[in-house]
């Protein structure tokens, strides 16, 4: 009895631990690295000195896309990084670490959500011009990730030429300069409050003066006169 218990808890101790290695093995068996058709990068053509340039970097057909991080780099004499300007994805851990001309970006879904299907955005950020020329944004190294953390890898670099040129300077507008009339005499005496009242004054001061002049010469008969009379 004591043999035929021994045996049959040797059975149920090697099914079951058969069980727990097919169920171990279950996700190892479904494993799969992520599968992108295409990992594209857009920025403007071209751009003036201080203006905002938006690049944008995005898959189509992603398959359970999880994690992954993409690495850009940019000449910093013409380029710089705008701060805080990356969007991602909504949901997950978003990460942006600069470098020395590179700027890395890491996502990752968190947890049991599914990963990315589809045509994604994976990162859109700003750079601000800074300098004159024309130099490419490259696009690379980069690496993916499923939920099973199968990882597929960038090979190459993708590249993005824009071109920075310097602001022409703003053409200065004429100012109107102030023309003198020419003065009519008739004119100003009629029109000109200055001149009229000039002239009347010149008018005042004549009749006075002629006044004047009658009276002295009055005063001067009246001398005569009286020097006659006393006579």
């Amino acid at each position: 009895m004591t043999h035929a218990l021994a045996r049959v808890t040797a059975a149920f101790a090697t099914a079951f631990a058969l069980a727990g290695a097919s169920i171990a093995l279950a996700p190892a068996a479904l494993a799969a690295p992520p599968e992108i058709d295409e990992l594209s990068v857009s920025a403007p053509e071209s751009v003036d000195v201080g203006d905002d340039v938006e690049v944008a970097i995005a898959v189509t057909d992603a398959t359970d896309l999880y994690a992954y991080t993409v690495t850009v780099a940019i000449d910093p004499t013409l380029f710089a990084f705008s701060e805080g300007s990356a969007v991602f994805p909504a949901g997950g851990f978003d990460a942006v670490d600069e470098g020395d001309g590179t700027i890395t970006f890491t996502h990752t879904r968190l947890g049991t959500s599914p990963g990315l299907e589809g045509s994604q955005e994976l990162v859109v950020f700003t750079l601000r011009a800074i300098g004159a020329g024309a130099t490419p944004i490259t696009v690379g190294p980069a690496t993916f990730s499923s939920s099973t953390s199968e990882t597929i890898s960038l090979e190459g670099t993708i590249d993005v030429t824009t071109t920075v040129v310097e602001a022409p300077s703003p053409t200065p507008t004429p100012t109107a300069s102030a023309t003198a009339a020419p003065v009519d005499g008739s004119a100003a005496g009629s029109g000109s409050q200055p001149l009229a009242v000039t002239g009347q004054d010149a008018g005042v001061w004549t009749v006075v003066g002629v006044f004047a002049a009658a009276l002295i010469a009055a005063g001067a008969v009246l001398v005569l006169r009286r020097r006659a009379v006393n006579r």
